[in-house]
């Protein structure tokens, strides 16, 4: 089994690590209904292309999701708007759909994520948190903490993103002194970060990066993912700043489509 990225990073312009959120703040509901939920089996145990496809077209029209000020590259206060959705899984060993929730409002700057799920269908010991999806204003310039993880160079003439990113240990909620993990007939999730890309004339490129190094870009002209390479992380610069990683082949191609 791969696994999520197991940490993450925190910057402007990019979702917060999750953390414990004030009564006074609703806890998201979900499914969220611009985005239907996918039920299992779909081919594959990781993130499916139609959920990532279904989340960032709902994501990325939501007002200020995609604002940007054209000149200096920078997101608009009081205009550009970061939104956070919670990624879980609901049901039983036997009938599993993936679903997100109904997002949560942030600011030019960030969001803050919900590791806790209120599901229309499902009491909470059938729901697994396995992590959240949130927008990146302006595409990639100037670059987000947790997208220095990323081959920069595959992101060149991005105007807007929405990033899955999974967390290795699902949780439960209310059942955190106890990790009970998410399970399809005896098969666990397995886990990847995603990247939803989108070009100026709104053309879109889906990633998936896994610990194990292996970057795979979804192919319509194939119906599949394809593998584009490995990666490998970096130490910092001279000046302790993230640094991309290291792939193979140098630069990382884009299939064109």
């Amino acid at each position: 089994m791969r696994y999520a990225l197991p940490s993450l990073l925190l910057a402007a312009g990019c979702a917060t690590t999750p953390l414990p959120h004030t009564p006074a703040q609703r806890v998201p509901k979900g499914p969220w209904s611009e985005v239907p939920a996918v039920e299992m089996p779909t081919g594959e145990t990781s993130v499916p292309i139609s959920l990532l496809r279904d989340v960032a077209d709902a994501l990325l029209k939501r007002p200020g999701a995609k604002v940007c000020d054209p000149v200096k590259l920078r997101p608009i206060v009081g205009l550009s708007t970061e939104y956070c959705s919670t990624v879980y899984v609901a049901g039983d060993r036997n009938s599993l759909s993936w679903r997100v929730t109904e997002p949560t409002v942030g600011d030019h700057n960030s969001c803050l994520p919900f590791l806790e799920v209120e599901d229309d269908d499902y009491p909470a010991s059938q729901v697994w948190v396995v992590g959240y999806v949130h927008n990146h204003l302006c595409g990639s310039p100037p670059s987000s903490g947790d997208l220095t993880r990323w081959p920069k160079n595959a992101f060149d003439a991005y105007v807007a993103m929405a990033e899955v990113r999974l967390i290795a240990s699902n949780e439960q909620p209310g059942n955190t002194s106890k990790r009970v993990p998410a399970v399809y007939k005896n098969t666990g999730i397995d886990m990847a970060s995603a990247i939803v890309a989108e070009r100026s004339d709104g053309t879109r490129v889906y990633l998936r990066y896994f610990t194990t190094g292996e970057v795979e870009q979804w192919s319509d002209a194939r119906a599949g993912w394809v593998s584009l390479g490995t990666c490998a992380p970096r130490l910092p610069d001279g000046r302790n700043r993230p640094r991309p990683p290291k792939c193979n082949p140098e630069p990382l191609q884009l299939l064109r489509e």
